[in-house]
């Protein structure tokens, strides 16, 4: 098995949990776009022939929509009522995860690129 096809893999089974962890939670129809088209855009991303180049773009990308969704949609699987009664941002904190971690995992990316831009004009990876 490739790297790919593992990559693909474990985000499925991400989307899986996730969706598993959320589900009786997601009645808004936003709500579902807002968590589900980071995992969606990863997923999409290993399609792309810019990401598949270098397994360190799918990395770079993926690592801080799954640790952000780990830990930030926490309280959300563990007790969502009580997080939303006693937060007056729940819903706020609930949509703006995924869309920090898709800039975060897009920053991460463009600061690769710039990085290896600066490698190869200073030509650092041949000594």
């Amino acid at each position: 098995m490739n790297f790919t096809a593992a990559y693909r893999i474990f985000t499925a089974l991400f989307m899986l949990i996730v969706t598993i962890g959320l589900g009786m939670t997601l009645n808004d129809f936003t709500s579902v776009i807002y968590v589900f088209v980071p995992l969606l855009l990863m997923l999409g991303s290993s399609f792309m022939p810019f990401f598949k180049q270098r397994k360190l773009r799918l990395m770079l990308f993926a690592a801080p929509i799954v640790i952000l969704y780990c830990f930030g949609f926490y309280p959300w699987l563990t007790n969502y009522q009580e997080v939303a009664v006693s937060s007056s941002t729940s819903t706020l904190d609930f949509i703006i995860i995924p869309v920090w971690a898709t800039l975060y995992g897009a920053g991460f990316v463009v600061l690769h690129e710039i990085a290896l831009g600066v490698a190869r004009v200073f030509d650092w990876g041949r000594w």
